[in-house]
């Protein structure tokens, strides 16, 4: 008998259901999010007749991970009535699907495939002659090159103007590490944070950001940090926001809009774009809602469709800007003796440290040894001087504005119990911190 997961790709794949019809609980439900809208499907024979419509196709992708909860899986189909990238959660009871979770995007076909070419002005400042190219687990499309020769390895990246990528479209990035470079950013860094940015070079309405190779540097994706290790990293972010305060750089994304980036209306945006991120947002916002008390889901809801009113209060609070790096996580992060090495500043913002830190805490906690009070205490005293209560309050609400959507889907939506597990002991978490915040400044948060 075919493992479920087994089974959904055979059926994918012939276009016949009805295998899995015996293993759909009678009340089951499909939520699917894709280009084509939201929809809600119940009962297991509505769903079966749903999912054969579009008939048998060649699998081209298939990723599929399977638990006793369920199965996740990512995969691209090829039929003739058309193509389709899909991510599914599958969740299940007893052996019976009970939800299917499914988000669906068309597969990026901009491109032709080509290696995009590094312009020879910049290879020959670098001192490269062999170029290659590089696969990322990004959340942006950039495409990435590795540059050799006697002058060392770089890694070249190019960023294009014109809302190239979900994520340039929903912070206003026409190029926006190219830019702080120019307007002299990366030469003024602290001591403690090294960049490795070496240098730009413009090509049309985009640009080539050169960068030190510096992967064998960068923490590795199973990781985990020491308390100290976190304390470093937090320092090192409180020398970067000592030393722009009062700045608006060149380039940096609005606070509104990055901290609203995952927001219901960046989800609809990119309804008809490739990405798939973006069509999980309505449905991790929904999960959100439901998880919640309404006390505190009701204003993290309201100001997740609209930011302005927390990234009026944080400025506010703050006195002024400063430049956050706008993606302080483990994948942008290692060390170099005594120096923090951070990359990938597409999400520069003008915006205020508490932003920054709550973006830190909910992405980075589940891998620190210490627990999120501990780490809290950290950057409180890493700020030192800088610290602001009411900025920081508000900054803990941002947590769940900029990541309680992602919290949520994995608590409710997917189907790892390791994800689930993690998902609700973070909500377990956040729900009281942030109605603390909401208690104590709330009223700085007005339309």
């Amino acid at each position: 008998m075919f493992e479920l997961a087994d089974l959904l790709r055979d059926a994918v794949e012939s276009g016949e259901w009805s295998a899995l019809r015996e293993r759909l609980a009678d009340a089951a439900v499909l939520d699917s999010s894709s280009e084509a809208g939201r929809r809600r499907i119940e009962g297991a024979d509505a769903i079966v007749q749903h999912l054969s419509a579009p008939g048998p196709g060649e699998v081209a992708v298939w990723d599929a991970q399977e638990w006793d909860s369920g199965v996740a899986v990512t995969f691209e189909w090829h039929g003739e009535s058309g193509a389709d990238r899909r991510r599914w959660y599958v969740r299940a009871d007893a052996g019976h699907v009970t939800e299917i979770w499914s988000t669906a995007a068309r597969p990026d076909e901009a491109g032709d495939g080509s290696l995009p070419i590094a312009p020879e002005a910049l290879l020959k400042k670098l001192g490269a002659t062999r170029v290659t190219p590089l696969s990322h687990g990004g959340n942006s499309g950039a495409a990435l090159l590795r540059a050799e020769g006697d002058g060392g390895s770089f890694i070249l990246k190019r960023v294009g103007g014109g809302g190239s990528d979900w994520l340039a479209r929903a912070t206003g990035d026409e190029g926006r590490t190219a830019q702080l470079y120019e307007a002299g950013a990366f030469g003024r860094m602290p001591e403690s944070i090294g960049h490795g940015i070496v240098g730009v070079e413009r090509e049309g309405d985009a640009a080539w950001v050169a960068m030190n190779d510096v992967g064998s540097l960068l923490l590795p994706g199973a990781a985990r940090l020491s308390r100290e290790e976190s304390r470093r990293i937090l320092a090192a972010a409180a020398d970067l926001h000592g030393e722009f305060r009062g700045e608006i750089t060149p380039g940096a994304a609005t606070l509104a809009a990055r901290i609203g980036m995952s927001s219901p209306a960046i989800g609809e945006a990119e309804r008809n774009r490739p990405d798939l991120l973006p069509k999980q947002f309505e449905q991790g916002w929904d999960a959100f809602g439901e998880l919640v008390s309404d006390d505190v889901a009701d204003v993290v809801l309201a100001l997740a469709s609209d930011v302005r009113p927390l990234a009026d209060a944080l400025v506010g609070a703050y006195g002024n800007t400063t430049l956050i790096h706008g993606d302080l996580r483990g994948d942008n992060l290692g060390f170099d003796g005594e120096r923090l090495v951070l990359i990938d500043w597409d999400l520069a913002a003008a915006g205020t440290p508490g932003a920054e830190f709550a973006w830190y805490l909910a992405h980075s906690a589940r891998r620190i040894d210490a627990d999120h009070d501990e780490i809290e205490l950290d950057h409180v005293a890493a700020q030192a001087d800088a610290h602001s209560l009411p900025e920081h309050e508000l900054g803990m609400v941002s947590g769940l504005v900029q990541y309680g959507w992602r919290i949520a889907h994995s608590a409710r939506i997917n189907a790892d119990p390791a994800e689930t597990a993690w998902g609700r002991a973070e909500l377990d978490w956040w729900e009281p911190r942030v109605r603390l915040a909401l208690e104590r400044e709330g009223g700085r948060i007005s339309s």
